[in-house]
């Protein structure tokens, strides 16, 4: 029997400020053991900074730049009730190295979960998923 996307998905996902410092947000990613993280603003989730924008950061002074500086602005998403393998072409066809899950609700748009490669090679590996939650209403990372 396939995998459905909640199935392997991480529960929680930091977050941080269009200000918040590109040295703040690697610290988050390596404390949450994450390769992104949302970028929110007053209207909810406007994007995403990854590990890969990051390093193209490195070069260009990236010790005066912020997440809005970086960030790409599409987020990609998909629902928990998604069979994996749909999550995994997406990630190949979008060459991200995950996916998230926006709250279903009315209101700013929020992550509260991610599906990623390290959550698939996990599954190929025999290993259980990775449920981590965050401390509920904490964002990761804060505008300083």
């Amino acid at each position: 029997m396939s995998k459905l996307v909640r199935d392997l998905m991480k529960i929680g996902v930091p977050t941080c400020t269009p200000e918040t410092r590109l040295d703040e947000i690697a610290n988050v990613m390596i404390r949450e053991a994450t390769d992104a993280v949302i970028v929110m603003d007053e209207y909810g989730a406007c994007g995403v900074v990854s590990q890969t924008d990051l390093v193209k950061a490195f070069p260009r002074h990236w010790q005066s730049l912020v997440a809005k500086d970086v960030m790409t602005e599409r987020i990609l998403s998909i629902t928990p009730d998604v069979d994996v393998l749909a999550a995994a072409h997406m990630m190949i066809d979008e060459k991200v190295h995950q996916v998230f899950v926006m709250h279903e609700h009315p209101g700013p748009s929020r992550p509260s979960a991610v599906i990623t490669m390290r959550a698939i090679v996990r599954e190929m590996a025999g290993l259980p998923p990775e449920k981590t939650e965050m401390p509920p209403g904490k964002p990761a990372a804060q505008k300083k």
